[in-house]
């Protein structure tokens, strides 16, 4: 991508205040938006291309979909997953995130975190599904092996999904992130743990930390924006579950 002109600036962000996230956006205005900015923003070729549907804050969609690249250029609300994940003894695994990563490189972040795409025929990918497809393509743990690497044998969610709006206004071009995240917990077996691999080299290494670094954690400016909303909700859900305290 390329930097905007301050004109482009200007009207992207102008652009971004009158669609309210995407709220009322038909499919006719989203082609009109995706063809007016690819020759003004163009999109590295080398980032994901997938299309994503618009999202009603409870995590519904409006069956209006578009190009990732433009729901982040004027932040349009999509769904996004994460992942924490625990081993047996109660630690919580934490990503650290490839130094290549455009958003938040080498941070911290939840286990597995990402966004749910539409499928390549175009429907609507659910929370779960995209939990998995994250799951596979950063720690190369396959669904189909569930009952082998989580104790639970599927993943649990946590809560409802939630709305978080983060990124960075002052960037050229902005970068707006307005998600509904949806968050699944899951503890692996030893055959998870001993299966673990980074799968498409988007995750630099995991760590296993007590809940209580986790919570420490929380106080560093560099993590993910993942970590920093979705970390304190499985914690607090653990601690409801197991009675241990901070």
């Amino acid at each position: 991508m390329r930097p905007l002109s301050n004109d482009h600036l200007s009207e992207a962000l102008d652009t971004s205040f009158r669609l309210r996230r995407g709220d009322g956006l038909t499919q006719e205005e989203m082609d009109r938006l995706t063809i007016s900015w690819l020759d003004r923003f163009q999109p590295y070729r080398d980032q994901p291309q997938e299309a994503f549907a618009v999202a009603r804050p409870d995590g519904s969609t409006t069956g209006v979909t578009g190009p990732r690249w433009l729901f982040h250029l004027f932040g349009i609300r999509h769904r996004a997953v994460e992942v924490a994940l625990a081993t047996p003894s109660g630690l919580i695994v934490l990503q650290k995130r490839s130094f290549a990563k455009t958003e938040w490189p080498a941070a911290l972040d939840m286990a597995v975190a990402g966004h749910v795409p539409q499928r390549l025929d175009g429907a609507d990918m659910t929370f779960d599904e995209g939990a998995w497809k994250e799951i596979s393509e950063e720690i190369g743990l396959l669904q189909q092996d569930s009952r082998a690497v989580l104790h639970e044998g599927t993943l649990t969610p946590v809560g409802g999904p939630y709305f978080c709006l983060d990124g960075d206004p002052d960037r050229n071009p902005p970068f707006l992130d307005a998600e509904v995240r949806q968050i699944f917990a899951g503890t692996l077996t030893g055959e998870g743990l001993a299966r673990l691999n980074f799968a498409d080299g988007e995750v630099a290494g995991l760590f296993l930390v007590t809940p209580e670094t986790a919570w420490r954690e929380l106080h560093d400016p560099r993590i993910a924006s993942g970590l920093r909303y979705s970390l304190p909700r499985y914690l607090d859900w653990l601690e409801q579950r197991t009675g241990i305290d901070r």
